[in-house]
C-alpha cells in the first residue's frame, strides 16, 4: 500500500506499469483484485490515504502545475 499526502488541486495518477505488455487487456489488469483508496485523515486543504493496487498498476504523485 502506497500512502500519500495530498492537497487541494493534487492528485494521484494509476496506470499498467512501464514493463506491462500493452496487448493485456483491463480484465488481465485487475485480475489480482481490485484498486482499493483508504482515507486515513484529513484536515484544512490536506487527505491522508492510501492505495492498494495490483502490482501490474504503477501509482504516481501528480501535483498541480504552477500557474
Amino acid at each position: 500500500m502506497l500512502i500519500v499526502s495530498r492537497r487541494d488541486a493534487e492528485s494521484i495518477e494509476i496506470r499498467p506499469g512501464d514493463d506491462i505488455d500493452p496487448q493485456m487487456t483491463l480484465a488481465d489488469l485487475f485480475r489480482n483484485g481490485p484498486i482499493e483508496i483508504t482515507v486515513f485523515s484529513s484536515g484544512g486543504n490536506r487527505v491522508k490515504m492510501g492505495v492498494q493496487a495490483p502490482r501490474q498498476l504503477s501509482i504516481w504523485r501528480k501535483d498541480s502545475e504552477a500557474a
